[in-house]
């Protein structure tokens, strides 16, 4: 099985990182103005949206706010991945010391061009949520 993994370490509460990852309807900065659409109830569906595309998709499989999050996710940012089976993303929250959190991604079970891409930018990705949230755009 395929997994991608990253650990960062930012300078927040856990409830600003959860909000973060999880507003709906809001761009997002570090994500390229991507939005994501979804109630977040156990087993709701949701929509990373980008310049008016979806750009991946899946269901919640277990949320506890602001602790955990995972889901299915199926890539649809590009037609080489679109038939790709889906995988499985988790995020995982947890408080450290001197007003940081620790947030750490996990994705399996990706193969092709989706995995391929995973690999690429997920530590990337995150970065820039950590620099985003430092700056003062999310406390």
């Amino acid at each position: 099985m395929n997994e991608t993994a990253c650990r960062v370490r930012i300078r927040c509460t856990p409830e600003a990182l959860w909000g973060a990852l999880t507003d709906t309807e809001v761009p997002r900065p570090w994500k390229g103005g991507e939005t994501v659409h979804s109630s977040w109830a156990p087993e709701a569906a949701y929509e990373l949206r980008a310049g008016g595309s979806v750009v991946a998709l899946g269901h919640v499989i277990a949320i506890d706010p602001p602790r955990r999050l995972k889901a299915t996710f199926d890539p649809r940012w590009d037609p080489a991945v679109v038939n790709e089976p889906p995988g499985t993303l988790e995020y995982r929250i947890e408080a450290a010391e001197e007003g940081t959190c620790e947030l750490t991604v996990r994705i399996t079970g990706l193969s092709g061009a989706s995995a391929a891409a995973v690999e690429r930018d997920t530590s990337a990705t995150y970065l820039r949520l950590k620099e985003w949230i430092e700056a003062g755009r999310d406390q």
